[in-house]
């Protein structure tokens, strides 16, 4: 027979208590780590579906300009209309892959934290948000570099007053410039909390994307980073699998903690405010 206390308190820590009603940090992190790996399924497909495009568009890439790159010094292979086109087209359609990848975590992550079902049309909900996300994410982007010259304003305020953009359209179903002013009202008193998550995901981000890195240049024996700009194209078609499937895992796992604890945070003050709803029932 098991004896407990009955003047113990229900939760062994403060922040594993659902109810309370101030922002905590360590629930916010507990969250985000946990939500990634409730429901596998719709973030294995999008994994998927992101690795594949970044190891076929490397492979493609490479094919396409490994004889301009190789037969050119890097001043003269910079200024090739081929290099460009290949370059900003990749970019632009992997930009917009991650961002489809991201909102898939922001649906998942908060179904488990909320105890809601995860929409049957998760992909398709994403891909419906990913081109006014993207827009949002650009001028987000764009004011927090911008911000960043006149005593860091960029980085102390915009970047933390409009980091729930995401979870705000998303859950909310709201627009690109309705999403970044409900974000920044949102995080009012909040903001110190938010700048503080943000980055210890960012650290934990970039120390995951560089052993990732790291994991692919020893396994290929190829130094990418080395300085030399050819070295990647010079890459055997084995070598760039590895390489690439590798650091582009460690890309998307970044990204997903990046959704998930950013969903978690929107979790967290939208309950000490009162309320949460599924995302099926947003958009019915």
């Amino acid at each position: 027979m098991t004896y407990t206390d009955p003047g113990a308190p229900e939760y062994e820590f403060d922040w594993q208590n659902p109810n309370r009603k101030t922002f905590d940090f360590g629930r916010v992190m507990s969250n985000a780590f946990t939500s990634l790996l409730a429901f596998p399924k719709p973030l294995l497909i999008a994994l998927i579906v992101g690795l594949g495009f970044t190891v076929a568009s490397a492979i493609l890439m490479t094919t396409q300009l490994s004889e301009i790159v190789t037969s050119s010094s890097p001043e003269e292979f910079i200024l090739e209309g081929a290099y460009w086109g290949w370059t900003a087209a990749v970019s632009l359609f992997g930009l917009l892959l991650t961002v489809w990848f991201q909102l898939v975590v922001i649906q998942t992550s908060y179904a488990s934290i909320t105890g809601t079902d995860v929409p049957a049309n998760t992909h398709s909900l994403a891909l419906r948000l990913t081109i006014p996300m993207f827009v949002t994410a650009l001028i987000y982007t764009i004011v927090c570099y911008i911000g960043t010259i006149p005593l860091l304003i960029g980085f102390i305020f915009v970047w933390p007053g409009w980091a729930l953009a995401g979870p705000m359209m998303v859950h909310e179903n709201k627009g690109i410039f309705s999403s970044l002013g409900a974000a920044w009202t949102f995080a009012k008193g909040n903001k110190r909390y938010i700048i503080l998550l943000l980055l210890v995901i960012t650290l934990i981000g970039v120390t995951v994307y560089s052993v990732a890195l790291g994991i692919g240049m020893v396994l290929t024996g190829v130094n990418v980073m080395g300085g030399d700009p050819t070295a990647a194209f010079n890459m055997s078609l084995g070598q760039q699998l590895i390489y690439n499937g590798i650091a582009g895992l460690g890309g998307y796992v970044m990204y997903a903690l990046f959704a998930a604890s950013l969903t978690a945070a929107y979790v967290e003050i939208k309950t000490i405010n009162g309320g949460t709803a599924s995302v099926g029932d947003v958009f019915t």
